[in-house]
């Protein structure tokens, strides 16, 4: 009975505060016991820091019968579920290989889909080939059935695709401007806000929308409004029309985000563990995201734990994107651990092995750790030869002045030079000063700033006492 329950509660703590929404809103459940269960599920999800035992003393077939009928009913509602379907079935027809049954099956969807419905546009594509597929073979029987169903929800389904030719568009600026700041997105936020609210529309475009909506408020620092958004989104959620676990996770790890933004630590943490219950191929940016919340909350061996355990995961992903950002994070993340000879090791061996890979990808964000390891460790005859090699000094004057830059690397450069004396203190003073002074034109570089200057006064506290310093 232990090893059940023990089985049961494992199951009941994985399920996501949405998903026991779901199941409260629509529980057709046999007996006061399963409603009990559920109740106590909810309770302890909304309380995870004082969860409650389950009770010993029920059945603990009904547990068992809980358990599936909740796994039933969450595969009903999942809609990759149903996208897999629609993938399966498209791949039959083109292939010749559906069989009568799923042609009978496809046909009885027609009248219980949706045009609001996740991936209508992906089923209306299924209904246009299975029409192809009729048509060649002159079956009559179904034809009829099908033109109906695609004449009538034609004018839709073009407004569907004009809409995501357009979010395309919209997501080339906003992912210009995030990555590089050459690129303007505000222009966007009306057409964004209004596709995600338009519930004519499928939910698939709708939750394009609605992201891309937030890597626009999260450009322009608009917090305020990025979490009026996702409490909108929130409440939208709580449709079983966009349940499957890949969007919760998604969903929780925009949120955690947004509550980091606003120095809301404690909701930021909550919502980055709950996304990172979910393996994806976003699983390793989840991780990122709650490492630097854990960080900020100075809970360093919670978030070494955290990347320790990830490292499978690391050496699985083909997203170099997500590797150097998360072997970027792991190395501050020993540092603050004082595993600063480990961080080193590890971010030489890392460098060596993906050079190529580095410098098409996030190499700024590398390199900056790395060379936090050899500052650390007073190696700054090691940090001139670093940059020498790789011309990072060059490389990163492409990102001054852009909004989610500083020149880290070029500060280290000229720290490192005056401590090994090839350069002098007046000169090496106005360096650093010349550039404190263009970086205050952007006022959202003042805290980075700080941090910064903090980052190296014990290694040249004679410069930086200088009233010039203060930001």
């Amino acid at each position: 009975m232990r090893a059940q329950l023990e089985s049961f509660t494992n199951f009941a703590h994985a399920l996501y505060p949405h998903e026991i929404h779901y199941l409260l809103a629509d529980n057709h459940l046999q007996g006061e016991d399963s409603l009990r269960i559920l109740q106590l599920i909810h309770y302890n999800s909304q309380n995870p820091a004082n969860r409650l035992p389950f009770d010993p003393s029920i059945d603990k077939r009904k547990y068992s019968n809980l358990k599936k009928w909740i796994q039933q009913k969450l595969e009903r509602l999942d809609v990759d579920r149903f996208f897999a379907w629609i993938k399966d079935l498209e791949q039959k027809i083109m292939t010749d290989a559906i069989s009568a049954d799923e042609e009978k099956a496809l046909i009885q969807y027609l009248n219980k889909v949706n045009p609001n419905q996740y991936y209508f546009p992906q089923f209306y594509e299924l209904v246009q080939n299975f029409r192809d597929f009729l048509i060649i073979r002159i079956r009559m029987i179904y034809y009829t059935q099908v033109s109906n169903f695609l004449e009538k929800h034609q004018q839709l389904y073009k407004r569907i695709v004009a809409t995501n030719n357009k979010l395309n568009n919209a997501s080339f600026d906003i992912i210009q401007q995030y990555s590089s700041s050459t690129q303007e997105s505000e222009q966007w936020i009306k057409f964004l806000t209004k596709t995600f609210r338009n519930e004519h529309l499928d939910g698939y475009t709708r939750y394009r929308a609605v992201v891309r909506l937030l890597y626009v408020y999260y450009n322009y620092r608009r917090f305020d409004d990025m979490k009026a958004i996702t409490d909108e989104l929130d409440r939208v959620l709580k449709s079983p029309h966009f349940y499957s676990k890949r969007i919760l996770a998604n969903f929780y790890a925009n949120r955690a985000m947004m509550h980091q933004k606003r120095g809301e630590l404690e909701k930021a943490a909550e919502y980055g563990y709950l996304s990172v219950r979910q393996k994806n191929s976003d699983y390793l940016f989840y991780v990122n995201n709650l490492c630097g919340i854990l960080l900020k909350q100075q809970k360093y061996k919670d978030a070494l734990k955290l990347m320790q355990n990830a490292i499978i995961e690391l050496k699985k992903t083909n997203s170099f994107y997500n590797r150097v950002g998360f072997v970027s994070l792991y190395l501050r993340t020993l540092m603050l651990n004082g595993k600063v000879e480990q961080a080193e090791s590890y971010g030489e061996t890392f460098s060596h092995t993906y050079r190529k890979e580095i410098f098409e990808h996030r190499w700024h964000t590398f390199y900056t750790a790395y060379l936090q390891t050899l500052l650390a460790q007073h190696k700054y005859k090691k940090i001139l030869t670093t940059i020498r090699r790789s011309h990072l000094v060059d490389k990163e004057r492409e990102f001054l002045g852009k909004a989610r830059y500083l020149p880290t690397i070029q500060w280290y450069y000229w720290v490192s030079s005056y401590l090994e004396t090839e350069a002098n203190l007046p000169d090496t003073r106005e360096r650093l000063v010349q550039s404190i002074t263009e970086m205050k034109r952007n006022k959202h570089k003042e805290k980075k700033i700080r941090e910064l200057i903090g980052e190296v006064k014990p290694h040249i506290p004679d410069i930086i006492a200088n009233k010039e310093f203060s930001v």
